[in-house]
């Protein structure tokens, strides 16, 4: 008899410099073939998680993350900006929560796989902190999770990269430097 896991449990254990987070958000990027969504509090991505992301979009995937129009960490917030530029011009739709802190760490992808749990898409979360998360592949629950992002987005303004290009130099000034 085979086993054939439809939910698996991934832990970051920096003790033992093991993050198999990061690489499932990855294989789950570049498997994407329909749609890429995306909600996390904090969404400071790397060159490789960018890239995925961008390669996602030129085979023609719907790239969409919501974030936080304001988050409970300030400094956060800068960072992550500077990012959004790049995001935008890339393809990826970013939406804005509005009136509240949106503080879910979730992916679902083509409505087949899906995950939650404590992780953000930055640095600390990937490659530092002990975070831990549910992989599912189940296409009853990604069409669960798919309906809440699509409620999500409810309460999102899209961010286009014509507004985002419009914001001072002085702001740029202050995302560049604190990344």
């Amino acid at each position: 008899m085979e086993w054939e896991s439809r939910i698996r449990v991934l832990t970051n254990m920096p003790v033992r410099r093991v993050y198999p987070i990061r690489n499932m958000y990855l294989e789950a990027i570049d498997k994407a073939a329909h749609h890429i969504w995306l909600t996390h509090a904090y969404l400071i991505p790397d060159d490789d998680l960018t890239g995925s992301l961008f390669a996602a979009v030129k085979r023609g995937v719907d790239v969409r993350v919501i974030v936080p129009a304001k988050s409970n960490h300030v400094v956060a917030d800068w960072v992550a900006r500077y990012y959004f530029e790049q995001l935008l011009e890339g393809g990826v739709e970013l939406w804005l929560y509005q009136n509240a802190m949106v503080h879910a760490k979730t992916a679902v992808v083509d409505g087949r796989w899906a995950t939650v749990g404590t992780t953000n898409i930055d640095r600390l979360s990937l490659t530092g902190n002990y975070e831990v998360n549910l992989e599912i592949v189940d296409d009853g629950q990604a069409a669960h999770m798919q309906e809440i992002f699509r409620k999500d987005l409810t309460n999102c303004r899209r961010l286009t990269l014509e507004e985002w290009q419009q914001r001072g130099w002085w702001v740029r000034g202050i995302e560049r430097l604190l990344r």
